[in-house]
């Protein structure tokens, strides 16, 4: 199973780094849509029928194309924020939490609110040049995109193997009992410093800043990893799919960077 993880892992690496670099910013967008359009209905199978989940995702597609309007942009962008901050209190405090996340009404919108967010910051993103410039970096949106999810990367590969190696402490026992603290706790140093050996000769000023971006990105992707997790307690299920060999669905391989791509934004934007 392992080897069969890395080597899947491997080959969506590569493939995922070639597109954002190579391909033409129109299909770059479309191709992104796609695959926001697949995680969410993964998400939404969990809890719908297939008619209703592919009614949802029609109307979300016209979410993703209003997206192109900056200030509706930054509008779903803050709710996905906002909706990861409600659900982080969900998490710490599950199962008390169960019968509220079992609402079908609060599952649409956590859904809905984090997929669309997502989608518009990869669309932002994909749009912009420059965007580290208050750093003294000048780094277009699509290397930053993929510093973004280098970190969830990090901090997901780390936290796996140090926690299998060092891991005693359960991090979230009711929520995902194979995160460990020691995991936890390594991937939350060493991402951080991996990052800055990337990109600290390149930032001119607002070091401790970046350093603070870099942090919270980090441990936004706990959040969305964990997030994903809640809800396929609440479903009992072990996937969200099967799309990937080694992973499961492609919910499951994109949960950290649902989180951290738009909190990584929503921050930058503050500083």
């Amino acid at each position: 199973m392992l080897r069969q993880r890395l080597i899947s892992g491997l080959i969506l690496s590569i493939g995922l780094v070639s597109l954002i670099l190579f391909l033409p910013k129109d299909y770059l967008i479309y191709f992104m849509a796609l695959l926001t359009a697949i995680s969410l209905w993964e998400f939404l199978s969990l809890r719908f029928s297939a008619i209703i989940s592919i009614i949802l995702i029609c109307c979300c597609l016209v979410l993703f194309y209003l997206s192109q309007f900056l200030w509706l942009n930054k509008i779903f962008l803050g709710l996905n924020v906002l909706t990861y901050v409600g659900l982080f209190f969900l998490i710490l405090s599950f199962p008390v939490s169960k019968p509220l996340i079992q609402r079908n009404s609060f599952w649409l919108i956590s859904g809905v609110f984090i997929h669309v967010g997502f989608f518009s910051s990869l669309y932002f993103l994909i749009n912009q040049e420059d965007l580290l410039l208050g750093f003294g970096m000048e780094m277009g949106g699509r290397t930053l995109l993929l510093l973004i999810i280098l970190i969830s990367v990090l901090m997901d590969s780390i936290a796996y193997f140090g926690g299998k190696k060092y891991g005693n402490t359960k991090l979230l026992p009711n929520v995902s009992p194979n995160k460990t603290f020691e995991g936890f706790i390594l991937a939350i140093i060493i991402t951080p410093l991996v990052v800055l050996l990337i990109t600290g000769g390149f930032v001119e000023k607002g070091f401790y800043k970046f350093i603070i971006l870099i942090l919270i990105a980090s441990f936004t992707s706990v959040i969305g990893d964990a997030t994903i997790s809640l809800f396929k307690r609440v479903a009992e299920v072990k996937d969200t799919g099967n799309l990937i060999p080694g992973h499961g669905g492609l919910l499951d391989r994109m949960d950290s960077h649902i989180a951290t791509i738009p909190m990584f934004l929503f921050i930058l934007f503050l500083m």
